[in-house]
């Protein structure tokens, strides 16, 4: 009887730390955005980092395409759109990246914060991280 108290407590006890240690190595897991109304935040809700130094404008019918600054580069680096499109940059790395083109500007970024920038007319956009000078991208707006 002994011997079985033992066993079930040892079996307690390993279920016990592996159900401790299990959940998400130690991380918290990201907030759900939410609207000032508490409802889940859509996409178009979703707020831009506090620094950044502009509102998107939201055209009828424009789409938002997601670039990320991981491992020193924009990902992708290049990408085409059509013109009412945003593009939204959001920093992955834990360095303080930025998103510089001839018509628009981001400010520092740190990990976690976005930028989003809307184009209206076609053209080719060229722009890089004033950071890294490795860092280049390009937007490419298309009737």
């Amino acid at each position: 009887m002994k011997r079985e108290l033992v066993i079930l407590l040892v079996l307690f006890g390993v279920f016990l730390a592996i159900g401790c240690t299990g959940y998400n190595s130690g991380q918290t897991p990201a907030p759900t955005p939410t609207t000032s109304e508490g409802a889940v935040a859509t996409p178009a809700e979703t707020p831009v980092a506090a620094n950044s130094s502009e509102t998107p404008a939201v055209s009828a019918g424009g789409k938002t395409i997601e670039v990320t600054m991981q491992g020193f580069a924009f990902n992708p680096n290049s990408i085409t759109i059509s013109p009412g499109d945003t593009v939204k940059w959001t920093n992955m790395d834990s360095a303080t990246h930025d998103v510089v083109g001839t018509d628009f500007s981001s400010g520092n970024l740190k990990k976690g914060d976005s930028y989003e920038h809307t184009f209206t007319k076609p053209d080719t956009y060229n722009y890089r991280c004033s950071f890294h000078p490795s860092m280049l991208g390009t937007v490419i707006v298309k009737e």
